[in-house]
C-alpha cells in the first residue's frame, strides 16, 4: 500500500487524476527497494545525478492492458502480447548444434492452456530452467510475455517472460539493463521506486534551463504542448495510459532536449574569451625546408593562421581538420616549433605511448634545438622541469607540468571532454587534430565558437575505394587481395575481438587468433596478429617483419586504429564492420596508401545487418571525406552535450534522454522556431 506521505506528495504535485493509475504502479513495483542501492544500480548506465534519472526512458512499452486469455484462432505476426493461462506440465529441453562448431544451444518448449483446454506452445531459446521451475510451482493463472509467431499451421510465443500478475492491465515500461549489474526486471522495479521522488527535480532542472532563454508560452509552443505541467509529462513518458501516449510523451522530451541543446550553443557563442599576453613570434618559413616534403599552399596558409592566433590577445581554440595523410602534424609542428623559439611552453597529448613516442622521434627529428622532453608514465618529473615543449601521454594530466602557453590534442576523438581540458588553463591556445571531428565539435563548428582549419589537398595524390562485401562475396575479395599481396603489397585485417569468450556474442564473433589462423592456412609463413595485449617486442617485431617483407598480412583489433603506419599497405579489411563506430571506420580505412596510390577497404560483413548499420556503412561507401562523415554521424547519433560542463561525445541531443535519439532534424526544427520568434 501507498504510504500516506507519499499520497499526499503526489497528490500536490500532479494534477490530472488519469496520472493516478501510473503513479500507484509506481510505488507499487518499487516496493522494497532502497532509494540508495538501487540509483547506485543505475549509475552503471551513466546516470550521474539523481535529477536525471527520469531521463532514463523506457526503451518500449508493453501493452498489458487486455491480455490473451482464449487461444482459438491466434495468428502470429510477430506482435508483442501478453497472454494468460494454465501451465501444461510439459515443458522439455532440446539441444541443438552450435553453429562454426561452438557450444550446443538449448532450446525449451512447452505450452499454456486455456480455460476451454485450447493449447498455445511457447519456445525459449537458452537457459530455461528458471522459468521451467516457477511454471512448475504456480497453482493459479500465468501471464507471460512474449512474440507470437506463425510456422506452418502452428502459432508460437517466442522467448516469453513472466509477468507479474500486479502488472495485468497496465502499460508496463521495459528499460534497458546492464549485463551483470542490472537486470531488464530490477531495472523495472529500480526505476519505478525512484521515479516518484526524482521527478520533481528532473522537472524543476529542466524548467530552469529552458527559462534561461525561452518563456512559458514560448516553451509550450516549442514543445507543441499547450497544456499539462513538466511533472505530467514524464509521468506520462514512463507509466502512459497507452503505448501512443508513452510515445507522444517521449516526442515532447525530445523537443525538449533539443531546445536546451539549442540554447546551449547560443550559450556557447556568447562565452567570454580569455585575454592573454600575445606571443612574440617570428617569421616561420625558414622551418619549413625541414619538413620531408614541400608543403602545400593550404598546408603554409594553415600555419600562417595558428601562428597569427598565437600571437593575438585573446586565447584561441582551433580545430585541425583533414583526412589521415594530409599534413596535419606538420601543419602543428611547424606553428608549435614557431612558438617555442619564442619563448613560449607548449604541449602535445596523445592517445597512447606508441604515438607519443613516434611523435616525439619526429619532432626531435625536425627540431633537435628544442630539446622536447617525452613524457610518459615512467618519466621522472626533473626530466620535464625545464623543458618547453612537452610530446606525451595521458601522464600529462596526473603531472604538475605547469602554465601552458600552446595544448595540441592529437587525435582528439580519443580522450573525453575532461581529459581534453585538464591541460588547458586560461589564456592557453588550444589546437584540436582529428580526420573525424566527433559530432560535439561539429556542432560547435556549425553554431558555436570554435574554428577550424580544414587540409582538403593532399601531397601524396590517393585513390582509396571503399566496397561492403557479404558473405557470398568471401571468394571474390581474397582473390583480389591475393593479386595484391602477389604484387609485393602489404594487406591489415582488423577484427572486433581479441580473444574467443571475451564477450557474450559467442562462437559468429570471431577473434584475432581465429582469423589469424585462417589466413595462415591460406598464406603460410606470411601473418602475424597483433591486439592491445601485445608486448612492445611483438608490436615491434610484427611491424619489423611487415616492413621487411617476412610478413604481407596483419591481422589486429583497433590497436591499428591511429598513428602505426604500415608502407605500401594497400588493403584493409574489417570484419563485421557493423560494429565499429564511423569515426574508426575511417581512421581504419585511413592506414591505406599513406605514401600515395591506390589502396582498398572491405567492409566485410558476414551475417545481415540492420538498417541503420547498412545506412552508416554506405555513407563510408559514398565518401572519403572525414568532414562529410562527421556530419553524417551527428544527424543519426545527435550533437552531444555541447554546455560549458559537456562529458558526452556524441548520442542524445544535450546529454539529456538517455535511450533515445534526438535527432538533427529536430534541433534544425526548434532552432528554425527560435529564429522566427527573435
Amino acid at each position: 500500500m501507498m504510504p500516506p506521505e507519499q499520497r499526499q506528495q503526489i497528490t500536490a504535485m500532479y494534477h490530472h487524476h488519469d496520472l493516478a493509475p501510473g503513479l500507484a504502479l509506481a510505488v507499487a513495483l518499487g516496493a522494497g527497494i532502497e532509494p540508495a542501492k538501487g540509483f547506485k544500480k543505475l549509475q552503471s548506465t551513466g546516470l550521474v545525478e539523481r535529477w536525471q534519472v527520469p531521463l532514463y526512458l523506457p526503451s518500449r512499452y508493453l501493452d498489458a492492458r487486455v491480455p490473451i486469455e482464449r487461444f482459438f484462432g491466434l495468428t502470429g505476426q510477430g506482435q508483442e502480447v501478453v497472454v494468460v493461462g494454465r501451465y501444461a506440465g510439459n515443458m522439455r529441453t532440446k539441444w541443438g548444434a552450435g553453429r562454426w562448431g561452438g557450444k550446443r544451444s538449448p532450446q525449451a518448449q512447452g505450452a499454456l492452456l486455456d480455460e476451454e483446454g485450447m493449447q498455445l506452445r511457447f519456445s525459449v531459446f537458452g537457459d530455461a530452467r528458471t522459468l521451467q521451475k516457477t511454471l512448475e510451482e504456480s497453482e493459479g493463472p500465468i501471464a507471460l510475455a512474449g512474440t507470437l509467431t506463425q510456422v506452418g499451421a502452428h502459432v508460437y510465443l517466442n522467448n516469453p517472460t513472466l509477468l507479474d500478475q500486479s502488472l495485468i492491465g497496465a502499460v508496463v515500461p521495459h528499460y534497458p539493463g546492464k549485463a551483470r549489474v542490472l537486470s531488464l526486471a530490477m531495472a523495472r522495479r529500480v526505476m519505478a521506486a525512484l521515479l516518484p521522488s526524482t521527478i520533481p527535480l528532473c522537472a524543476a532542472e529542466l524548467r530552469a534551463r529552458a527559462r534561461a532563454f525561452v518563456s512559458d508560452g514560448q516553451l509550450r509552443r516549442l514543445l507543441g504542448r499547450p497544456e499539462g505541467t513538466l511533472e505530467d509529462l514524464l509521468v506520462r513518458a514512463h507509466f502512459p495510459s497507452s503505448p501512443d501516449v508513452g510515445e507522444r510523451a517521449q516526442w515532447h522530451l525530445e523537443r525538449l532536449s533539443a531546445l536546451i541543446t539549442v540554447g546551449d550553443l547560443r550559450a556557447a557563442k556568447q562565452c567570454p574569451v580569455a585575454v592573454r599576453k600575445p606571443l612574440a613570434l617570428s617569421p616561420w618559413q625558414d622551418l619549413a625546408s625541414r619538413a620531408p616534403f614541400v608543403l602545400t599552399h593550404e598546408q603554409a596558409r594553415a600555419v600562417d593562421r595558428l601562428t597569427e592566433r598565437f600571437g593575438g590577445t585573446e586565447a584561441s581554440s582551433t580545430l585541425i581538420n583533414a583526412d589521415v595523410g594530409m599534413g596535419k602534424s606538420i601543419v602543428y609542428q611547424m606553428a608549435v616549433a614557431s612558438a617555442v623559439r619564442s619563448a613560449a611552453r607548449a604541449a602535445v597529448l596523445l592517445p597512447n605511448e606508441r604515438l607519443a613516442v613516434q611523435a616525439h622521434q619526429e619532432i626531435c627529428r625536425l627540431f633537435p634545438e628544442f630539446d622536447a622532453a617525452l613524457v610518459t608514465g615512467k618519466t621522472n618529473d626533473r626530466a620535464m622541469t625545464n623543458a618547453r615543449w612537452l610530446v606525451g601521454t595521458t601522464a600529462l594530466l596526473f603531472r604538475d607540468i605547469g602554465h601552458l602557453d600552446v595544448c595540441v590534442i592529437d587525435e582528439q576523438h580519443r580522450f573525453s571532454v575532461e581529459q581534453r581540458r585538464a591541460l588547458v588553463k586560461d589564456g592557453t591556445h588550444v589546437v584540436e587534430i582529428s580526420a573525424t571531428p566527433i559530432p560535439r565539435t561539429q556542432a560547435m563548428l556549425l553554431y558555436g565558437k570554435l574554428d577550424v582549419l580544414r587540409l582538403t589537398e593532399r601531397h601524396s595524390p590517393q585513390d582509396i575505394r571503399t566496397q561492403i562485401v557479404h558473405r557470398n562475396g568471401t571468394s571474390d575479395m581474397v582473390e583480389h587481395l591475393r593479386s595484391l599481396l602477389n604484387a609485393g603489397a602489404r594487406v591489415l585485417i582488423v577484427c572486433p575481438r581479441r580473444e574467443e569468450g571475451e564477450d557474450d556474442e559467442g562462437p559468429d564473433l570471431p577473434s584475432v587468433a581465429r582469423v589469424a589462423h585462417k589466413w595462415s592456412t591460406m598464406f603460410p609463413g606470411l601473418v602475424r596478429a597483433l591486439h592491445g595485449a601485445s608486448g612492445e617486442a611483438d608490436v615491434h617485431q610484427a611491424f619489423e617483419d611487415m616492413a621487411t617483407g617476412a610478413a604481407r598480412i596483419l591481422v589486429a583489433t583497433t590497436v591499428v586504429e591511429v598513428g602505426l603506419n604500415i608502407a605500401n599497405l594497400r588493403g584493409v579489411v574489417i570484419v563485421h564492420a557493423e560494429r565499429f563506430g564511423l569515426s574508426q571506420l575511417h581512421q581504419l580505412r585511413g592506414r591505406l596508401a599513406r605514401e600515395g596510390g591506390e589502396g582498398h577497404c572491405y567492409l566485410y560483413l558476414p551475417r545481415a545487418v540492420g538498417l541503420d548499420a547498412d545506412v552508416r556503412l554506405q555513407a563510408l561507401v559514398d565518401t572519403n571525406d572525414g568532414f562529410v562523415l562527421a556530419e553524417h554521424d551527428m544527424r543519426i547519433r545527435g550533437i552531444g552535450d555541447v554546455s560549458d560542463a559537456g562529458a558526452r561525445q556524441h548520442g542524445s541531443a544535450g546529454s539529456l534522454l538517455m535511450n533515445r535519439q534526438v535527432g538533427m532534424s529536430t534541433v534544425m526544427e526548434i532552432m528554425e522556431m527560435l529564429g522566427d520568434e527573435d
